[in-house]
């Protein structure tokens, strides 16, 4: 059982609704898919500057929004990289799954990717 698996396993053993393991089991489906994404826009985005931003959008085909500009803060720039990251995720799965399973999954991803940094 790998770490990620672990990491859901104890945290549904606090929950004992079959819905809540069935979300928890989704998510956990969902993070080995959404970790390449996360390194690629990593990849793509080393600086973070907007530039970078907008080439990781049009790599994947996403319409970067407006309000994005040269004196973004930190957190505008944070969550335009992670909403790339959801919306990539949501069209590679073309099956309509559930934002916050999805959200979920990229930030786990996200962590992940991060601790190994």
């Amino acid at each position: 059982m790998n770490f990620i698996t672990k990491f859901f396993a104890a945290i549904v053993g606090f929950f004992h609704k079959p819905a809540v393991e069935q979300a928890f089991t989704e998510v956990a489906q969902l993070v080995p898919l959404a970790s390449p994404i996360v390194a690629d826009i990593a990849a793509l985005t080393p600086n973070r500057t907007v530039t970078e931003i907008a080439t990781a959008y049009a790599k994947y085909g996403v319409p970067l929004a407006a309000t994005i500009s040269s004196g973004a803060d930190s957190t505008t720039i944070e969550n335009a990289l992670f909403n790339l990251a959801s919306t990539v995720l949501l069209k590679n799965l073309g099956n309509g799954a559930a934002l916050n399973l999805v959200n979920t999954a990229v930030q786990v991803a996200f962590t992940a990717f991060k601790a190994a940094a």
